[in-house]
């Protein structure tokens, strides 16, 4: 067998990402760590020692967490409802559940801004019906830009989740749930004790992904105005003229948590989603009123 075209492609990719994603990521570290004297951990210990730093890594950790757990919610059920149970429309709703995934969380974030902002179409509407004075309009996303960036970012992301659930519960064995509702098990019961462990690689695959990048989003902190998080504060500070190690040492750091989740997600999971071929699932025929419940 030749080996050829094979290990020509190999090369090729390796190189771009060597040049496109290696290189301009040793940059950022090697200026993390670079000192007047060599290599020192100043400057990261100097994000730690900066209140403002310290607030923004933590809300950037609250919206990573935040996003997950509501992307989780929105989800978990659709793919629990889209595995178990046949209903109208299944075939074009298991395709538009997807459809988030073309446009990056920050392009709902500048809709809602253009419906809820101060100068959104929510006011002009109201000021024109005479429900609002015009000279004081009212900012709907003052006290709601946290909750509302993690709304955007798990509407976006919570295809993720949703692919790696349904392609965990397709590896599993009908026969198990079969078995515990012949012993009298309850459908609660049965979910917590065997559905959803058996599914937790998948949850926990799907939820590192949404974690990272909701940790690491810039857009939507952006268009929403939110500056504290870790993301807005480096692309603020890269923009400075004068060099400041400080956005690149912060870099570093998400850097490492980024990893850090990466690793734990492998370490706990241990191994990758049951890969051999589980018997097809029994679909449960549902009523025409539950079918058209399942479908909304």
């Amino acid at each position: 067998m030749k080996r050829g075209p094979a290990i020509s492609i190999s090369l090729l990719v390796g190189t771009f990402f060597a040049v496109f994603f290696i290189y301009p990521a040793g940059m950022v570290v090697r200026q993390a760590f670079a000192g007047p004297h060599g290599f020192t951990l100043e400057f990261c210990a100097m994000v730690f020692r900066n209140p403002v730093y310290r607030e923004c890594l933590w809300n950037s950790f609250a919206l990573g967490a935040a996003a997950t757990l509501a992307a989780l919610a929105i989800a978990l059920p659709l793919a629990l409802v889209g595995h178990r149970y046949d209903f109208f429309g299944k075939p074009a709703l298991g395709v538009l559940v997807l459809v988030p995934m073309i446009l990056p969380p920050f392009v709902g974030a500048v809709g809602v801004k253009q419906m809820l902002g101060v100068n959104g179409a929510c006011n002009a509407l109201f000021i024109k019906a005479g429900l609002m004075d015009a000279a004081l309009p009212f900012d709907w996303l003052a006290h709601g830009r946290f909750p509302g960036m993690v709304l955007m970012i798990a509407l976006s992301l919570y295809p993720i989740l949703y692919m790696n659930i349904a392609a965990a519960l397709a590896n599993l064995d009908p026969a198990m749930e079969q078995a515990a509702e012949n012993l009298g098990c309850p459908p609660w019961r049965r979910f917590w004790r065997i559905t959803l462990p058996l599914a937790m690689p998948g949850v926990f695959a799907g939820s590192s992904i949404v974690f990272i990048w909701a940790f690491t989003e810039l857009g939507v902190p952006l268009v929403f105005d939110y500056a504290r998080t870790a993301s807005v504060q480096i692309f603020d500070g890269i923009k400075g003229l004068d060099r400041n190690p400080i956005p690149y040492a912060l870099t570093a750091v998400l850097l490492v948590v980024t990893a850090a989740v990466f690793a734990l997600s492998k370490f706990v999971m241990g191994r990758a989603l049951p890969g051999g071929p589980a018997p097809a699932a029994v679909e449960k025929m549902l009523d025409e009123t539950d079918r058209w419940l399942a479908a909304l």
